[in-house]
């Protein structure tokens, strides 16, 4: 997200979204973990929004969909986001506990 902040300040969001756009997946990694400004989340739609139906994006995070108008400080926003990315995918729900504590706990 931040390479996305730094190309909207210098006036290339379009650009690098299309860079990004080059590529046939996309992974968004621990969405969520970072609070978000509205930015980023401005951002965020543009580079969903560009490659909805066009390329592949994988989203990792441990926020349910529920929990998305939090971290994101607008359902108005978060709904659009959600709604492209859930369209025409997979939703893998994992649960359990954090592997990091556990192996800090028994090592």
């Amino acid at each position: 997200m931040e390479s996305l902040d730094l190309a909207l300040a210098k006036g290339e969001l379009k650009a690098r979204i299309t860079a990004l756009a080059k590529n046939d997946l996309l992974i968004i990694d621990e969405l969520g973990y970072l609070p978000m400004n509205k930015t980023a989340l401005y951002n965020l739609f543009q580079l969903v929004n560009s490659l909805y139906e066009y390329r592949s994006i994988v989203v990792t995070t441990n926020k349910e969909f529920t929990a998305w108008g939090d971290f994101f400080h607008d359902d108005n926003v978060a709904v659009p986001i959600i709604d492209r990315l859930v369209h025409h995918s997979r939703v893998y729900m994992l649960g359990g506990e954090s592997y990091r504590l556990r192996q800090k706990l028994t090592g």
